[in-house]
């Protein structure tokens, strides 16, 4: 008799618990995983088989939603609930959700809190954080080295071929995502705005050819970006006209140059460009005793990490080869394409002449830049210039 009792009770208290699972189930499908989680918990209590793998698909299911909507606190919260309750696939995600957060303070230049976040990601076994940190300690490393950087950002005051200065973007390749879902990645360098006059509009600029060797023209357009004087950006399609399809190890014959032509003039009264004139550089600093060296562009290790342009004001040119020259301007990754600017002075006179474009940086350091001379390429802007 009593061991009947006890059989009727073991089936009632089964009777429940199926019920409370039931409910939870199909609250569950109906993705109401927070009522789901409230009958899952009670059987939970009672050990009831299956509940706790039913609660943690609930507490993932939430973690997720909360995810892709961006709201990773929330998301980590139900992804925590999941990871209490031993779930391998809970850290999984938990080390994911770090590695998003670390992410979007990379992409707001916070590197020291991304840092933190990478190295909690890679403390749960997410791999990938690991060539981030190598990436971030790189830049904060670089960033003790600029004690004595002698780089201004470009405002108002700054010299007038400053602002002929714009952004290229370059569309090289796409990134897959998933099966059906892809992300153009884009090169970014700086270029000049050049005209044979002060008062010729122009739809001419110059950048580096290493910028376009992986352009992919069947991804986009390339866009050069420039700020007008009345601190308008500006937008433009632009085409390659000459590339010198320069590559590093042929450094003795080959020079790093590109020009490309806008889809329509830029007005000189919104951007004034830089003047072209034949002479070179060192036939230039032969005939000025007082002169000096500049280098402009958007240097992605200052001015907001490129964000802004930035310019060495004074440095020094020299010869190198026929091909190349040499200098002591300081610029940085994304400072490419930029002008190099001779300033000569007489009479307590100030001219600009373009006399090259920044190429690369000897051995990663900030401070030896070698550039493109433009005497070499003269002939091919001027023919520039005169396309309709």
């Amino acid at each position: 008799m009593l061991k009947s009792f006890f059989i009727l009770l073991f089936s009632l208290n089964l009777l429940v618990a199926n019920t409370n699972i039931t409910k939870g189930d199909i609250e569950f499908v109906k993705k109401n995983y927070i009522k789901a989680i409230t009958y899952y918990k009670i059987e939970y209590k009672n050990h009831t088989p299956k509940a706790r793998i039913k609660l943690i698909m609930s507490y993932l299911k939430l973690g997720d939603n909360f995810s892709r909507i961006k709201n990773y606190q929330e998301s980590l919260k139900w992804y925590n609930y999941a990871k209490d309750l031993k779930s391998r696939v809970a850290t999984k995600k938990i080390s994911k959700i770090y590695e998003k957060q670390a992410d979007q303070f990379y992409k707001i230049k916070h590197f020291k809190d991304a840092l933190e976040l990478y190295k909690k990601s890679l403390k749960l076994g997410n791999k990938h954080s690991k060539n981030k940190i190598k990436k971030i300690k790189k830049i904060l490393d670089h960033k003790k080295t600029l004690k004595n950087d002698t780089r201004k950002v470009v405002t108002k005051s700054s010299p007038p071929w400053t602002k002929a200065i714009g952004r290229v973007i370059i569309p090289t390749k796409l990134k897959r995502l998933s099966k059906n879902s892809y992300r153009t990645n884009f090169k970014k360098c700086s270029a000049t705005l050049v005209s044979s006059s002060l008062y010729n509009s122009s739809k001419v600029i110059i950048t580096a050819s290493h910028c376009l060797k992986e352009y992919d023209p069947t991804i986009g357009n390339i866009r050069f970006i420039i700020k007008s004087k009345k601190d308008k950006m500006l937008s433009f399609n632009a085409t390659i006209y000459k590339d010198s399809h320069f590559r590093k190890k042929a450094i003795k014959y080959k020079s790093d140059y590109a020009i490309l032509i806008l889809d329509k003039k830029i007005s000189t009264k919104d951007v004034t460009p830089v003047v072209v004139k034949k002479r070179s550089f060192y036939e230039l600093q032969k005939e000025y005793k007082n002169h000096f060296a500049s280098l402009g562009g958007f240097s992605s290790d200052v001015g907001d990490y490129g964000g802004l342009i930035t310019y060495d004001p004074k440095c020094k040119l020299k010869k190198y080869n026929r091909y190349y020259g040499a200098s002591s301007c300081r610029g940085f990754k994304g400072a490419s394409g930029g002008p190099i600017i001779l300033t000569t002075i007489k009479n307590n006179k100030e001219n600009y002449y373009f006399v090259g474009v920044v190429s690369y940086f000897k051995r990663g350091a900030f401070q030896k830049i070698f550039f493109a001379p433009h005497h070499i390429f003269y002939d091919d802007i001027i023919k520039a210039l005169k396309v309709k």
